[in-house]
């Protein structure tokens, strides 16, 4: 292999390990084909072996799986209170189903990569879409909470860990070059999943029960016909996707994971990382808040005016939560140009502290709304997803510096991924309990003082990363010697 060759092979394998999902072994990756790369719209590199009209199945896989898993969030409280007529202690509900999703997820992303190893990317790629389908099929046919709805709900939670695991995992096997493009592909198929999911999926139930006005069946055949479809998707999408390479020897990811994570917490001495460990922190809480919280509170507060009633679903509450959700997530996808320019020409910390300031300024005053459907309310949760985004956006910036060892990136992404994982579990428990105890905007109080704490250290990582740079530039200049840049760690 020549020099040209083995630095483009390495720099393909450490772009692996900087992403925040990775849990695939790099060091299986193939060698940069020789052959001129493919171009996907003229513009985005493919390898050779990857057709456009594959990667364009792949896109589209990201797109349904992203806009699955907000389908699923957004309805469940309409399963909840309209299907199983359940109206006290709602919010522990959700929460608890949250917090064990979560945990069956982080072992899930593992099992997956392993399984990866056997039956190669697009096979888990497809089998996790198609039992996402499976369940929300199911969902509407429960009858308790426990141990029905949480049965269905881990399953869930196993194939969208897969899916997630599996976006980064893809990624390389069809990027050509350093991946960037294909990255940002991604990431918009992800972010207009999810907006697809607030503004359409989310009005299908209503639009048949409109037909159908009696009980509950309208959102049995709204479930019934969207996890059908992305069943027979997910069967089409395994013919269509890209296959691997070629076939890698299984590695133990259990062992690997938990050294990366060792690895990673170690590298917490450095503060910028250590802020970009809580942006992710908190950046999850966020997702998990707005996808489980907001709808919850919606069908409560349509249930306790007498616009709906427990046991029936309500038209009002899911067509109130298709309008919050989906223009938030739609203005908040048209800021996230601006935060990423922020995190490459600005100081990253300045990334953070914006995204923490829009966030406070949406979460506390929303958290203590009167009328969480109001066209106040909606500013406010347009103000908390382009906290969300932003967060998502200049913590990755954060943890991904070049005042991080390159050989470190994978234990300190896999780190991040980990700490975002607690960021759920806590926040979803916590909130869901104060939910009920307290007052229905706790949660999003919960998270707007998080984000004040993220504005707090993201100044105090600044300010210290100024004297210390300062420093650094006069004892230089004291001895005679050339002083440092430091514009690429800004």
């Amino acid at each position: 292999m020549d020099k040209d060759t083995a630095y483009l092979s390495n720099e393909k394998t450490q772009i692996s390990q900087s992403s925040v999902l990775t849990l695939e072994d790099t060091s299986s990756l193939n060698e940069i084909n020789s052959a001129p790369p493919r171009k996907f719209l003229w513009w985005i590199p493919l390898h050779s072996h990857v057709h456009p009209l594959q990667f364009f199945a792949f896109i589209f896989a990201v797109f349904l799986a992203l806009a699955l898993i907000v389908y699923i969030a957004g309805t469940q409280s309409q399963i909840l209170i309209g299907v199983l007529g359940v109206d006290i202690n709602t919010g522990d509900i959700i929460g608890s189903l949250a917090l064990y999703a979560e945990l069956i997820a982080l072992v899930g992303v593992i099992a997956w990569s392993m399984a990866a190893d056997h039956i190669g990317r697009r096979g888990v790629m497809a089998i996790c879409i198609f039992l996402m389908g499976m369940c929300i099929v199911s969902y509407p046919h429960v009858t308790n909470v426990y141990p029905q709805m949480l049965i269905i709900r881990l399953i869930f939670s196993i194939g969208s860990a897969g899916s997630t695991a599996m976006m980064v995992a893809m990624m390389m096997e069809v990027a050509h070059g350093k991946g960037g493009l294909v990255s940002g592909c991604i990431g918009i198929a992800s972010g207009l999943g999810a907006t697809f999911a607030a503004l359409c999926l989310f009005m299908v139930p209503a639009f048949i029960s409109m037909d159908y006005p009696n009980g509950n069946d309208g959102l049995t055949y709204s479930h019934s016909a969207i996890g059908g479809a992305s069943m027979v998707v997910a069967i089409i999408l395994f013919f269509s996707m890209p296959k691997d390479s070629s076939n890698r020897p299984p590695v133990n990811h259990f062992k690997g994971y938990f050294q990366k994570l060792y690895v990673g917490i170690k590298a917490i001495r450095e503060p910028r990382i250590a802020l970009g460990y809580a942006s992710s922190f908190f950046a999850r809480a966020d997702e998990i808040i707005i996808t489980n919280f907001l709808a919850l509170w919606v069908a409560k507060y349509y249930v306790e005016n007498g616009s709906c009633v427990a046991g029936k679903t309500c038209l009002n509450a899911m067509a109130s939560s298709s309008s919050l959700s989906g223009y938030s997530q739609l203005v908040a996808l048209g800021t996230t140009p601006f935060f990423a320019l922020a995190s490459e020409y600005l100081p990253k910390e300045w990334g953070v502290f914006v995204a923490g300031v829009v966030g406070a300024a949406g979460c506390i005053p929303f958290a203590f709304s009167i009328d969480p459907t109001s066209k106040l309310s909606l500013g406010f949760v347009i103000l908390i997803a382009t906290g969300q985004y932003g967060m998502i956006i200049s913590g990755m910036a954060m943890v991904a510096g070049d005042y991080i060892d390159r050989k470190d990136h994978a234990a300190i992404s896999a780190t991040y991924s980990f700490i975002g994982a607690l960021g759920i579990i806590v926040i979803s428990k916590l909130g869901g309990v104060l939910f009920d105890k307290w007052m229905k905007g706790a949660p999003f109080l919960l998270l707007g003082i998080g984000h004040i704490l993220m504005v707090v250290m993201s100044f105090v990582v600044y300010v210290h990363r100024f004297f210390v740079e300062r420093k650094e530039k006069k004892q230089a200049t004291v001895n005679g010697v050339q002083p440092p840049a430091y514009s690429s760690d800004k």
